[in-house]
């Protein structure tokens, strides 16, 4: 019988990175070395046998200030995705209970959305642009299926790279066209939502509506807040959060007119909010807000506050280290959203001559320690995705097929 499709069931429910210059993410447990290097003996790597094992008691990570080099599969794109598939992919004790995603003793690697300006992915692989965003992946994942030259959308990255087989999984966090010929696969990994960050005391400011941010984002001539000016902030192009917030206040990339191109708009990365000047906002992922809070991520937040779009319903609850996304801005019909991890499909079809079996169970919900597992105990991936502000997929939602990006 064809799988061509992973489900999700409804209810189902680190310690390294691929950062070019990494540290131990917080809640990693790293043994030290005399010459400051993170060893991992052969015997720890020996104990992740498969897909599914979870270790307890210590933790695993990668070698520090070096991007991953994947002995298996390889998974780069989405900027809102990486902290979270990085702790899975490298090992992470956040839980209390240590939970690492391996494929039959042989690490993947997941690579950040930042750093140097390449990857080289494979033992022995081209060195190519690192994919920067939901969209950068997802054209890398494409070039690695067909063989085109790839170019990322990175500044200083090397042009017209040949790197077929080098991207397995591609982070994304907004849905792609459905296209039922496509060759790629969409496959749930956990809802999200978009709320944003600012900076200042505007009146109103930390409660804007769709329609105040769709001014603001275009520039209008007057606009304020509160009788303020505030400067709005976007992610660089290729962004997933960049695609759907302007998608979701009904504006988009002709409309907004950033600074470049003579408007008021300033683009950085995203979820970076100590780049915010005084009165500003910027569109924030409330999974890595909360991340941020918990300490399972890097704290980027600055001096900024996390703003709601949805009327009286905050995007999270509880503070510091107890910090948990709030189900019903979540579930929000607007600025709710499911993320996903981006395959070839043929891989995960079983009546298909690339059938990868071991790639399918990297991406089974049903696997404990799998990268789509949506399960709460402290075992699960899925408690490691709460922890990094990530809540179950809608309910139904299921994977679905999608055409190459050109």
């Amino acid at each position: 019988m064809p799988r061509t499709h992973l489900t999700t069931r409804p209810g189902a429910s680190r310690v390294g990175t691929g950062r070019q210059e990494r540290r131990a993410r917080p809640g990693a447990s790293l043994a030290p070395h005399p010459k400051g290097i993170t060893v991992i003996s052969k015997k720890t790597l020996a104990l992740c046998a498969t897909v599914g094992i979870v270790l307890s008691g210590f933790a695993v990570a990668s070698p520090a200030m070096a991007d991953p080099v994947s002995n298996s599969y390889s998974i780069a794109g989405s900027d809102t995705l990486e902290d979270v598939v990085s702790a899975l992919a490298n090992g992470t004790n956040v839980t209390g209970s240590v939970v690492r995603s391996t494929v039959n003793s042989a690490t993947i690697g997941s690579f950040d959305a930042t750093g140097s300006a390449y990857i080289t992915a494979k033992p022995n692989g081209p060195r190519f642009g690192r994919p920067n965003g939901s969209g950068d992946g997802v054209k890398a994942l494409s070039r690695s299926i067909d063989g085109a030259v790839y170019t990322s959308g990175a500044a200083g990255s090397p042009k017209d790279i040949v790197i077929t087989g080098q991207v397995d999984i591609a982070r994304s966090s907004s849905a792609g066209t459905r296209n039922d010929a496509g060759d790629l696969l969409y496959v749930p990994f956990g809802r999200d939502a978009i709320a944003y960050a600012y900076q200042g005391a505007a009146t109103g400011i930390d409660s804007l509506t769709a329609s105040q941010m769709k001014s603001l984002y275009e520039c209008s001539p007057g606009f304020q807040i509160g009788g303020v000016t505030v400067t709005p902030n976007i992610p660089q192009a290729g962004s997933g959060t960049r695609k759907d917030f302007l998608a979701k206040i009904g504006s988009t990339e002709t409309l907004m007119k950033t600074v470049l191109e003579g408007g008021c708009v300033v683009e950085g990365q995203e979820h970076d909010a100590t780049t915010l000047t005084a009165e500003s906002v910027m569109p924030m992922a409330a999974s890595r807000w909360v991340a941020m809070n918990t300490g399972a991520s890097y704290d980027k937040r600055g001096t900024g506050t996390l703003g709601s779009l949805v009327a009286g319903v905050a995007p999270v609850t509880g503070v510091g280290t107890s910090m948990v996304p709030n189900a019903a801005y979540y579930a929000d019909t607007i600025w709710g959203r499911d993320t996903y991890l981006v395959v070839e499909n043929a891989k995960m079809d079983s009546t298909n001559v690339k059938y990868d079996a071991n790639l399918f169970k990297l991406l089974d919900p049903t696997q404990g320690t799998a990268l789509t597992n949506s399960q709460t105990l402290v075992s699960k991936a899925g408690a490691v995705k709460k922890k990094f502000g990530f809540l179950p997929p809608t309910t139904g939602v299921v994977s679905y097929r999608v055409a190459k990006t050109p």
